[in-house]
């Protein structure tokens, strides 16, 4: 699985966080008294730069333009946050022109997850198809008791699951990521 947006993600908030919580700091700071009595009640800007922008008309303009774009970004990114990538449908029919049929993406996610989970020791499941409809792909989560064979549980799934799942979708594969999670057994299984 590609987790590069993710380590970017991270790396983005870890760096706008440290900006903004250095400009707060230092903002705090200089209200303070910190740097001295003279800038904490002086103004914010020095005479060089209330000048610069009395001289150039431009200026505030200019600012307002940066801060507008700096907030469509920031709006974008939270956007972003909240896709899951997830693939609503796909479309079966290759040729648009002799009709379409689509197929909800949680119809094909359900009917696996329901296989999956009548396999012995399986406790929950949980598919999520992304990708397009010209290249879906499988994201399967599945939590088993300490009483199922997990190397069993993998052959089912990759012989018996994934290929049914391929022949629904008509092809001869979907690549997956399956994700095998033991889970700690009830007090009745750790009796037996």
């Amino acid at each position: 699985m590609n987790r590069r947006p993710a380590h970017l993600n991270r790396t983005g908030l870890v760096v706008v966080g440290a900006l903004m919580v250095a400009a707060g700091g230092a903002g705090f700071a200089r209200g303070l008294g910190v740097f001295g009595d003279d800038r904490a009640t002086g103004p914010v800007f020095s005479t060089t730069v209330r000048r610069y922008a009395n001289d150039h008309g431009w200026f505030w303009p200019a600012v307002v333009a940066l801060l507008i774009v700096l907030a469509l970004l920031g709006l974008a990114w939270l956007l972003a946050q909240g896709r899951s990538g997830r693939l609503p449908g796909l479309v079966m029919e290759p040729d648009p022109s002799g009709g379409r049929t689509r197929l909800s993406g949680r119809a094909v996610t359900g009917a696996l997850e329901s296989e999956v989970r009548e396999y012995p020791g399986v406790r929950s499941v949980r598919a999520r198809l992304l990708g397009s409809s010209r290249r879906p792909e499988l994201r399967l989560n599945v939590a088993y008791g300490r009483r199922a064979d997990p190397a069993e549980l993998r052959r089912r799934i990759e012989e018996e699951g994934m290929p049914r799942l391929a022949a629904a979708l008509g092809r001869d594969a979907v690549p997956a990521v399956v994700r095998l999670r033991l889970v700690p057994g009830d007090r009745s299984e750790t009796l037996l």
